[in-house]
């Protein structure tokens, strides 16, 4: 086991009161990874206070809970544990830069390097991943609840086991996380329903995306494309494989805008390195699966100059290939 996982388990026995925090707009990486190490922690030390701090994913509270609420003096007093988030700024609950002590969990490309304790691993296909391999290598209970949790973030993140890189480690740990008890198809029925406004907008993304010169698809999702079916931008931001995987498409990448002028932008691709392009614009993530955040946005004028960097790097990278 990594050498910093160890000084983190040391931590973790040390504080009585441990928060945990993920990045804004959480996928289900991101709320699995929180939650399903708060149900480990909790399991495995009784006698000391752990919380999840944030919000989102409500759908899947009824099944396998919700964030926590606490004072800012429980924050204050708390080891913070950051997972599934590179950055600190783009933790949900800002309270974080209080905590006592910070530490982190991640399995992104870092763009600033964090400072303090962290155990980073790029070679996992999600947080929750490493959750699991951390629970495992410390003989930490993994109850039921967790197993569903770690679960969700694993299958979400890794495609359905399709993205890189997703490998053999990937699917012994979630073999184990089957002996445990794990039934996907209950979290499925919640996760892969959709109502039929929330199709018909993705119909309306699939008839807007653009290509360019070296098809670079692109596709720009302004605020009356969702609210006209009676949607919120929370619920919309995260489509970007609706308009992926066309064949002779390396790179897709979508934009939308809040009500509040922020776009939301996630970039794919199969073979190119569009973490580069996202750090940039100030995000980051993964060679293949980055995103970034514009703010003060009133239309798409920097949106399309991130598709014309897009369109540079692939231009580049065919020219590289063609030497």
């Amino acid at each position: 086991m990594d050498k910093a996982a160890k000084e983190i388990l040391k931590l973790i026995k040390k504080y009585d009161i441990i928060t945990i925090h993920g990045h804004v707009n959480p996928d289900c990486d991101c709320y699995g990874s929180s939650l399903g190490l708060r149900e480990i922690l909790r399991d495995n030390f009784k006698n000391k206070r752990i919380y999840s701090l944030g919000y989102g994913q409500d759908a899947l509270y009824d099944m396998l809970g919700k964030y926590d609420e606490v004072d800012d003096e429980t924050v204050k007093n708390s080891l913070a544990i950051i997972v599934d988030c590179s950055e600190t700024p783009r933790i949900m609950d800002q309270r974080i830069v209080t905590a006592r002590q910070i530490v982190k969990i991640d399995h992104h490309i870092e763009s600033t390097p964090f400072i303090g304790i962290k155990w980073v691993d790029t070679d996992s296909i999600a947080c929750a991943q490493m959750i699991v391999e951390f629970a495992e290598a410390f003989h930490l209970k993994i109850s039921s609840k967790a197993a569903h949790l770690l679960y969700l973030g694993i299958c979400t993140d890794s495609g359905r086991f399709r993205y890189s890189p997703t490998n053999s480690k990937t699917h012994r740990l979630v073999a184990d996380l089957y002996d445990i008890g794990v039934d996907p198809q209950k979290m499925f029925k919640v996760l892969y329903q959709s109502d039929a406004n929330y199709v018909k907008y993705q119909a309306l993304l699939v008839s807007k995306f653009k290509t360019t010169e070296h098809n670079v698809i692109y596709c720009f999702a302004d605020v009356p494309d969702y609210e006209q079916f009676g949607l919120k931008y929370e619920q919309v931001s995260k489509n970007v494989n609706v308009i992926g995987n066309i064949k002779g498409c390396p790179v897709w990448t979508l934009f939308t805008r809040s009500p509040e002028g922020t776009i939301r932008v996630e970039f794919r691709s199969h073979n190119y390195n569009v973490q580069k392009v996202a750090v940039k614009y100030g995000g980051g993530g993964h060679e293949h699966a980055a995103g970034a955040r514009l703010d003060n946005q009133k239309d798409f004028s920097l949106a399309m100059k991130v598709v014309e960097d897009l369109e540079a790097m692939v231009v580049e990278e065919l020219k590289k290939d063609a030497k």
